[in-house]
């Protein structure tokens, strides 16, 4: 195992846990949404039947519950009851066709096959060794594994010393880089098909809803950092750019998909 990805492994084990605290499930909808072309790319992946998606690493279904009504059936599952319990709550999440479990991608029962597999970020708390190989039993002959993230980088003249905040308050002072596919394809578990980026979408939120999102990160949770102080400076830095308390920017969102492979 390469030292990159030991890390990451040592990394995971400390912080995946701290999903299952409520506060942070809470603060998760303040994250910004997907664009609607995302969906229309996922939806596009999808070759063969039965349409059944499994979203993995679900979270409150920020992909499961858009992507119900695009398909026959949506199993999303979380290793955090607190999100799973919240995201059945919020609109779409009580879709006829939506099931919700909680357990952790490693060993929660599945009821394949899929046409499609699903996640985000939560990716990366995974132990791939194990979840690759199963997704790869688990997919119909045609299925992929989509990987989706949303894209908030867009140049600002606050970015930077955002940033600068985060780092002195989060939790991981030592967090190394960690390329995903790369660690995928050289254990010879992943081949990548292809990628897509949408369109950008102008999206708006208050200055609190915005710093209100940071504590859905495992590395800026409200239990583990002096919260307090870390909104003050956020709420300090934003007041010049944020006429009425209102964040305006662009989100996108990309898409990057493939096989796993058995190994």
């Amino acid at each position: 195992m390469s030292r990159a990805v030991s890390h990451q492994a040592a990394f995971a084990a400390e912080h995946a846990g701290r999903w299952q605290d409520a506060d942070a499930a809470r603060s998760y909808a303040s994250r910004p949404p997907y664009p609607d072309e995302t969906f229309e790319i996922l939806a596009g992946l999808i070759a063969d039947e039965p349409r059944h998606v499994l979203d993995v690493g679900c979270g409150t279904g920020k992909l499961a519950r858009p992507l119900a009504g695009r398909v026959s059936r949506v199993d999303a599952i979380d290793r955090a009851r607190e999100m799973v319990e919240l995201g059945a709550g919020l609109p779409g999440g009580d879709a006829r066709n939506l099931r919700w479990f909680v357990g952790r991608a490693e060993e929660v029962p599945l009821d394949p096959p899929y046409a499609l597999i699903v996640g985000g970020e939560s990716l990366h708390w995974m132990d791939f060794g194990v979840v690759l190989p199963r997704f790869a039993r688990a997919l119909t002959a045609n299925g992929v594994l989509a990987v989706v993230n949303p894209d908030d980088s867009a140049p600002a003249p606050w970015r930077d010393p955002l940033l600068e905040i985060i780092q002195r308050h989060s939790t991981a002072k030592d967090y190394a880089p960690f390329d995903m596919f790369a660690a995928w394809e050289s254990a010879g578990l992943f081949r990548k098909l292809g990628e897509r980026t949408t369109a950008p979408i102008e999206f708006s939120q208050s200055v609190e809803a915005f710093i209100d999102s940071h504590h859905a990160r495992s590395t800026l949770t409200r239990a583990h950092i002096d919260a307090e102080r870390f909104d003050s400076e956020v709420r300090e830095l934003l007041a010049p750019h944020c006429p009425g308390g209102v964040l305006r920017r662009p989100i996108g969102g990309r898409v990057d998909w493939g096989l796993p492979l058995a190994g």
